[in-house]
Parts: structure tokens; C-alpha cells; sequence
């Protein structure tokens, strides 16, 4: 046989366990499952990978730890909605606040919504950060017109972890823009390449993340990096409250608890320093605190009667939850009283968080984070927008800072808005992403981005024709 007969038997020999490896993997898919911290110990919740939100629940029905688990096309763990008929409440958070290991009716905004004249929508996913739930805000929940906000952010900003959120998402939002990028766009269409990926990269990576690091207290543990740094906490939470002040709605903040908030003696938790800033941001916003440790003391229920593990409220947990969110709720006069948040004025003050061993900004008491005032001029669009900063004389592959823009919050062509900035170069450039899908920036996106502009003035003026 000649060489090139050889070659070509070859070439064809391989094309052949290539498309039946195809055919395979395609009947066989990978799993759609990211490991959150929360969820480890065998109990998986099922997710996407999004480059906006980090992750997201994938919908559906399941079982998760024996709990019957609907999640809606919009990726709540929510019933489908119609158009708005009665006052909303969208509650914001991690896996305490989804709900994890109950059933869908025992969580407790199924409970209010129950017991209350209103819709209660549960927004809040496994492992989601105040940086996660304010990017869901902006691009997902704000078109279901909230009157008012539950926002119950805290073990995932508190945790120890190998990832810091807000580098990792503008490391997202600058990766996408990568011919790599787009050459794995176009490899995704393949199965086997999907398969590969999942066994090379997103598997291990979730073995990594399994680790729980937001317990750690005591002396011999005050090293590591939060996922969300304590003066971005801050910032995080009074966001909220200018997103719903400048909608005319409330926000309502929710102080979990854990099981070591029933024992005796406390020790010296790492998590007290995120409490404080919670009460301070209730306080400077004007919005009820519902204290979920108190009620759970004043329940007199034992800590196994209100807890699955360290931190996850069993049905009992979650129907205290409800009755002490209903009677803030309801002490505040709502729904017959609206709940009007105020904006607060400046930008707030983080306390030294003693436990930080080293992070991505300054930390010292008083030391406030990059912030810088925007204005942008747009054509009036349908689609959510992402808006972004970046250096304008430095590497162009990682965002400073970005920002979600709902849509139709442009209608009247003119947009106000303030981001955190990892640091502040003298000149930057502005990017606009529609975001059709509100799926986060992605290759098949249209992008724009804005001459150089200098960081002295007071504030930022794009224009996008």
C-alpha cells in the first residue's frame, strides 16, 4: 500500500471514531453542574456557566437533598409569572435564602406570599455575592418591577475563598473579547469539545470550589481573601438602595443567621464585621433590618430544629424566617403604606475587617473605594446594556469596573450611574455591550467603545450614537 493510500486510510479511519465519538457525547452530554461552596457534601444544584452572573440555576425540576426544586425560564426558584397585578417583593441572596434542601413550598417566600397580599419572588441563587445579586438586578429582576427588595447577601461576600468576585467577572467581561474567546464560541457547537472542556477545566475547578471557608473565626485562621472585600460590601448593599430610591421603591435587609448564633458563648466570628456594615447600610438607607438571629433566639426552637447543617434553615428555619419578615413588613404599614428607600448621600465608610490577611483594595478605616460618576447618552434599546470602563493607556483585557443597565432604563436616551473601580488610571474608555440574551457580555454581542476620556472631571460624558 503506497503512503498516500495509507495516509488517507488513516485521515479516514480517525474522521470515523471522531464523528462516532461525536454521535456519543452528543446522545451523553456532561453534567450542567457548578459545586457551590454551599453545596458540598454530595448535594449538587444544577447551574449554568454565565460570564455576567458567574452562574445561574439552570431551569427545570429536581430533587436536592429530597426537596422538590422548580426553577422558572428566568432562573428564579419561582413559578412562572404574568404581568404585574399586586405589589412584588423579590428576595436577593445565596442558598439560605433559596431554600437549600427544602421543598419549593416550605422556603420562606412561598410561606409569605402565603400569608401576605403580594407576589414573593425568590431570586437569590446558591454561592451569589452582593456583586452577583446586584448584576441579576440590573439585568433580570427589575424587569418584574419589584416594589420592594429583601436583600440577604452575606455568608458568600463573608467567605474565605480562592477567587475574588469582582476580579473574576471583570477577568470575565475582558476574556470575552479574546480571540481565544471566540475560537472556544465556535468549538462549543461540538460535543466531544463541550465534553473535553468539562473534564479538563469546569470539573476540577468545582472540585476546587468545594472547600467552605465563611466559619473561619478564632486566631488561627485570620489569613485569606474574602470573595467580596468588605469596603465593596458597602457600596454593594447602598447600591441597592439607589437602584429601587430612584424607582420609588424599599429595600428591606435581612440578617442571617447561623447555628453558632444559638450557642452560649460566642467566639470572635469572622462574619461580625459584614453584620456591622448591614446595619450601618440599613441605617444611611432608612430601611427596616430584620434581625434573623433574634427571632430565631426568641423562637425558642433548638438549633437542630432550625438548622440542615451550619447555616441552611430547615422548613422550621424558614417559617420563623417568614413570620419575622412579615411582621417588619407589616410594623412598616406595607403593602397598605408604600416602602420608599432613600439614597444615601456619599459613599460609605467600611470598618477594618481584622480577618482580611490581604486583598485587591485598601481596607484602612475611612479608605473608601474608586468610584467614579457616569452619564451616557444612548439611543433608546429594548435590550439590557453593560456598561464598563477600562484603561485607556494599560492592557485592554480586564474591566476596572462594570455595570448592568436594565432594559429600558435608557427610554429617555440619558443614563446616570456610578461604578466601583479596582483602581484609577488618568484616562480610560467606555464600553457599551447590548446585552440581548441577558446572558452577560458574549462574542455574538454588540459592543461599542468610547474615545479616551480623562478620570479628573467630576464626571464621566459618553455618547453612543
Amino acid at each position: 500500500m503506497s503512503r498516500g493510500r495509507r495516509l488517507g486510510l488513516g485521515l479516514g479511519v480517525a474522521a470515523l471514531l471522531l464523528g462516532a465519538a461525536e454521535a456519543w457525547f452528543q446522545a451523553h452530554p456532561p453534567p450542567s453542574v457548578l459545586d457551590t461552596p454551599e453545596a458540598a457534601g454530595g448535594d449538587e444544584t444544577l447551574m449554568n456557566g454565565n460570564p455576567w452572573l458567574l452562574w445561574e440555576l439552570l431551569p427545570g425540576d429536581h430533587l436536592e437533598r429530597g426537596g422538590h426544586v422548580h426553577v422558572n425560564a428566568t432562573g428564579f426558584r419561582d413559578r412562572e409569572r404574568g404581568p404585574k397585578s399586586r405589589p412584588r417583593v423579590v428576595a436577593l441572596g445565596d442558598s439560605s435564602v433559596y431554600g437549600f434542601g427544602n421543598d419549593d413550598g416550605d422556603v420562606f417566600t412561598s410561606r409569605l406570599e402565603a400569608q401576605l397580599p403580594a407576589d414573593f419572588i425568590n431570586a437569590a441563587v446558591p454561592g451569589y455575592s452582593s456583586f452577583q445579586a446586584l448584576n441579576a438586578l440590573r439585568g433580570r429582576v427589575l424587569a418584574l418591577e419589584p416594589d420592594v427588595l429583601l436583600v440577604a447577601t452575606l455568608w458568600s461576600d463573608n467567605n474565605f475563598d480562592s477567587f475574588v468576585d469582582k476580579d473574576l467577572l471583570a477577568s470575565y467581561a475582558g476574556w470575552e473579547e479574546t480571540p481565544l474567546a471566540r475560537l472556544r464560541a465556535v468549538l462549543s457547537a461540538s460535543a466531544l469539545f463541550r465534553a473535553l472542556d468539562w473534564e479538563l477545566r469546569v470539573k476540577p475547578a468545582g472540585a476546587r470550589a468545594r472547600s467552605v471557608g465563611w466559619q473561619v473565626g478564632g486566631t488561627d485562621a485570620r489569613t485569606g481573601t474574602r470573595r467580596v472585600a468588605i469596603a465593596d460590601y458597602a457600596a454593594n448593599l447602598e447600591s441597592f438602595c439607589h437602584i429601587m430610591a430612584a424607582r420609588g421603591g424599599g429595600v428591606v435587609f435581612v440578617l442571617l443567621a447561623n447555628r453558632e448564633d444559638l450557642s452560649p458563648v460566642s467566639a470572635d466570628p469572622a462574619w461580625a464585621p459584614y453584620r456591622d456594615v448591614m446595619r450601618g447600610a440599613a441605617t444611611r438607607c432608612q430601611s427596616p433590618l430584620v434581625d434573623v438571629p433574634a427571632a430565631y433566639r426568641a423562637s425558642g426552637k433548638s438549633a437542630d430544629a432550625l438548622f440542615l447543617d451550619l447555616m441552611h434553615p430547615t422548613a422550621r428555619g424558614h417559617s420563623v424566617l417568614a413570620e419575622a419578615v412579615a411582621a417588619t413588613l407589616e410594623g412598616a404599614g406595607w403593602p397598605e403604606q408604600p416602602l420608599r428607600v432613600v439614597a444615601p448621600s456619599g459613599s460609605p465608610i467600611a470598618p477594618i475587617d481584622r480577618f482580611e490577611g490581604h486583598g485587591t483594595i485598601k481596607e484602612a478605616a475611612g479608605v473608601r473605594p474608586e468610584s467614579v460618576a457616569l452619564e451616557l447618552e444612548l439611543p433608546p434599546t429594548p435590550s439590557a446594556l453593560i456598561v464598563d470602563i477600562r484603561d485607556a493607556d494599560g492592557p485592554t483585557a480586564a474591566a476596572l469596573g462594570s455595570i448592568g443597565v436594565a432594559a429600558g432604563e435608557a427610554s429617555d436616551g440619558l443614563v446616570r450611574v456610578v461604578l466601583q473601580l479596582s483602581r484609577r488610571p488618568a484616562n480610560v474608555r467606555v464600553g457599551l455591550t447590548v446585552d440581548g440574551a441577558g446572558d452577560g457580555p458574549g462574542s455574538g454581542d454588540q459592543r461599542q467603545v468610547s474615545a479616551p476620556l480623562s478620570l479628573s472631571a467630576e464626571t464621566l460624558h459618553a455618547r453612543f450614537p
